[in-house]
């Protein structure tokens, strides 16, 4: 019984799968792109091949209902073409309220395509007009699995009942007619699951990115950067030569707990604003509750230490508030010349590494 709904659900997901509406919308505009194409390309395709008739003065313009089918051919896929280029240019209509536009165009030229065929059939000639449109339209226009299945089976389906009420289909290799209705139908199938699944990728990329770039890249209470920041800042640090310091609070864990939090973000901005002031107001950041990193570039080693050893002569005064308990922090350095985010991070965990040496 579980294998059985399971196939069950694996059917239903096949035909008729779930897409979300924006994902939808854009394969509505998908659809409307590839119909533009293909209806620009069989209009000037049917046209030419009735001025190469005209122009030969082949006898098959004599034959009944010939010119009509491909004028009417010629007509049904201008009119497509300039109704999907209208939804994609001019209209400020959905995409959706065009999406039966591939379906009519479907059923309209498919009909040319009998007609061509069931005439070369009859004169002993491949029939390969109404193959070729239906294996085109089905593969490269997007149609839901179940439209897909009604309209590819269906016409395959129609067309062969044409053939057997006019000669039996005798001429008709009906193993190979099946296996080619088939293989176009999963043609269409996979090319909308496929689809389908690209235009998610993209939509979650798109969302993710939306979302990256809304969050907050400072932090509040420091006014330092934040490490999402330091993504941002990347292409600024790659192929220059980079000082890493890593600046960690000692115990500040404890002097939260004993002093409470309102005192414990008082010592945060007061660090804070003692790495802007000796070390760099642009390129520092709270890498977490009570580290901070900060990156000194095109600086020499000798300059940096300076400018640490300044920091942490101001640190040296810098008690607790209201008390006479002294802050300590530890920092670790690194240097060098990032080629790649993997190498920045290399740096910073070495920076660290070396700042728990020290502690």
């Amino acid at each position: 019984m579980a294998t059985f709904s399971k196939f069950f659900n694996y059917i239903k997901e096949l035909f008729n799968p779930y897409i979300h509406p924006s994902i939808k919308e854009g394969m509505y505009r998908l659809n409307l792109i590839a119909l533009r194409t293909i209806t620009l390309i069989l209009s000037i395709f049917e046209v030419v091949v009735l001025l190469f008739y005209i122009i030969t003065s082949s006898p098959l313009l004599s034959e009944p209902g010939v010119v009509d089918n491909m004028v009417y051919a010629i007509i049904v896929s201008a009119m497509s073409f300039m109704l999907s280029d209208h939804a994609l240019r001019r209209s400020k209509k959905p995409y959706s309220f065009f999406r039966f536009l591939s379906i009519a165009y479907y059923l309209m030229i498919i009909s040319f395509g009998m007609f061509t065929s069931y005439f070369h059939y009859i004169h002993g000639q491949q029939m390969l007009v109404f193959f070729t449109i239906t294996f085109c339209l089905a593969n490269f226009v997007l149609l839901p699995p179940y439209i897909s299945t009604i309209l590819v089976l269906g016409s395959y389906l129609f067309f062969y009942l044409i053939l057997f009420l006019y000669d039996g289909a005798e001429k008709i290799h009906l193993i190979n007619y099946v296996v080619l209705a088939i293989l176009t139908l999963a043609g269409s199938i996979h090319k909308y699951h496929m689809q389908g699944a690209e235009l998610e990728r993209i939509h979650r990329i798109e969302t993710m990115n939306d979302m990256l770039q809304n969050v907050p890249v400072h932090d509040n209470l420091t006014d330092l950067k934040n490490r999402y920041a330091l993504r941002d800042d990347f292409n600024s640090y790659q192929n220059h030569h980079i000082i890493v310091i890593m600046l960690d609070i000692d115990g500040f864990g404890k002097i939260n707990e004993v002093y409470g939090t309102e005192i414990g973000d008082e010592i945060l901005s007061k660090i804070a604003s003692l790495i802007k002031k000796h070390l760099t107001d642009s390129h520092s950041y709270r890498y977490g509750a009570d580290s901070f990193l900060i990156i000194l570039q095109d600086v020499e080693v000798d300059n940096a230490m300076q400018k640490l050893s300044g920091w942490e002569r101001s640190m040296a005064a810098m008690v607790v508030p209201g008390t006479d308990q002294q802050i300590h922090c530890t920092s670790g350095y690194s240097h060098g010349t990032p080629r790649d985010e993997e190498d920045l991070r290399l740096l910073i965990e070495a920076a660290d590494k070396r700042r728990r040496d020290f502690s």
